[in-house]
């Protein structure tokens, strides 16, 4: 009797998680809907709605990083008018109060296809999009999207790498080889956002000085110049586990890492 409750109230404890699994992945669906819908039926405030006040958009335009301010992203959608572009979400991946997505966006006038990658944090109980990557290219036959994808994966990995090799073993040229010089991290403190600099990050790690910290790369996906990562960081001295999401671009033939969120848990969690 007494293994036949236990093993009801662990099935219970299982279900409950994925009914919570479930409903934090339609939230997060439903945020980025408010975007793709938005922008095609000329509907800026429900765009609005889906991205945080501060967001920005980040491109690679003849080699170099091209910053779209968000604000005048959402100003540019004129209220009631339709566009041409036809959005699904690919795929979303989420961790406690972080999450991304892959969202691909048709444009048949133009015959072109933009990837947008975007990173999202639960901030006072809503999704909301921080930033954007974008990727614009032609439509082309599968086989050709996917001829260099092998040469993509193996210099996405080398940035990664620079990343925990470069945290773990005490070697900031390593990070700022990986990321852009403007980067900040992203994470949800006392249900609100908080920010941190990039270069203050880069700062905490001092040269020779090792950190018990054991990188791994979880997923990453990419189309031409734009990518995404999640890596998983465990922190035993601080029994911790970190989950990064991580914006790449390939910027002057380098790819760079441009922001970062992040979470974490217990390792008992």
């Amino acid at each position: 009797m007494k293994k036949a409750l236990i093993i009801f109230i662990t099935l219970n404890f299982i279900l409950v998680l994925k009914l919570n699994a479930q409903t934090e992945v339609e939230q997060i669906n439903a945020s980025v809907m408010k975007y793709i819908e938005g922008t095609a039926n000329g509907n800026p405030d429900k765009v609005r709605e889906a991205f945080h006040k501060d967001f920005n958009l980040f491109l690679v335009q003849e080699d170099t990083l091209r910053t779209i301010d968000g604000k005048g992203y959402i100003k540019r959608v004129e209220k009631g008018k339709k566009y041409n572009r036809i959005g699904r979400i690919i795929s979303i991946d989420y961790e406690n109060d972080a999450a991304s997505v892959k969202v691909e966006v048709y444009f048949p006038d133009t015959k072109r296809i933009a990837t947008d990658y975007l990173l999202l944090l639960k901030i006072k109980g809503q999704w909301k999009i921080l930033h954007k990557i974008i990727n614009l290219k032609n439509y082309q036959k599968v086989e050709d999207l996917v001829s260099n994808e092998k040469m993509g994966i193996e210099e996405i990995k080398e940035t990664l790498s620079n990343y925990i090799e470069g945290t773990a073993n005490g070697e900031p040229i390593k990070l700022e080889k990986a990321f852009h010089h403007d980067f900040n991290l992203y994470y949800i403190k006392d249900d609100s956002l908080s920010i941190i600099p990039g270069k203050q990050y880069i700062g905490n790690f001092k040269e020779g000085k090792k950190n018990n910290r054991i990188g791994n790369i979880l997923s990453l996906d990419y189309e031409n110049n734009a990518g995404l990562a999640k890596v998983q960081v465990l922190m035993p001295d601080r029994n911790r586990i970190a989950i990064d999401y991580l914006l790449l671009l390939k910027i002057k033939n380098e790819w760079k890492i441009i922001h970062k969120s992040f979470t974490s848990k217990n390792y008992d969690q």
